[in-house]
């Protein structure tokens, strides 16, 4: 535990850092990382904001990384995320320059006849990666 405390030193409020994105989170050409603000610090786990809004979740300190400038003001990020909350992936759409991944698979076992499956409702044509040799009438 004491290694781990060296290794890893406590961050301070106002601290800004790197979060990773997950690649099945991540649109292509979008960043790996996003920055964040560190606003509240409770049993080793850190709430973190960004402009968009306060991240659900708390992060350790194996999440994320420390970036050696305050690159984001903390005052103004508050200000600018209200009482928002959002998850890594929101954020890392909202970060995103092309958008989000909108990455849609239907499973569907009988021809995707109507709304209820993902593909129909989205209104996106099934492929090849939706079912394999199963006929499907939203082709």
């Amino acid at each position: 535990m004491k290694l781990s405390k060296e290794k890893f030193p406590r961050l301070e409020i106002g601290t800004t850092v790197r979060v990773t994105i997950p690649d099945v989170d991540r649109a292509r050409g979008s960043p790996r990382n996003i920055l964040a603000v560190v606003t509240q610090v409770e049993h080793d786990l850190y709430k973190l904001c960004r402009e968009h809004g306060f991240f659900k979740y708390n992060y350790t300190l194996r999440e994320i990384a420390t970036c050696e400038e305050n690159l984001l003001d903390m005052d103004n990020v508050i200000k600018l995320a209200g009482s928002r909350q959002l998850t890594l992936n929101e954020a890392a759409s909202n970060s995103s320059v092309t958008g989000p991944q909108g990455y849609q698979r239907c499973h569907c076992k009988t021809g995707c006849n109507n709304k209820r499956y993902v593909c129909r409702g989205a209104e996106k044509l099934c492929n090849s990666k939706c079912h394999r040799s199963i006929t499907c009438k939203n082709k």
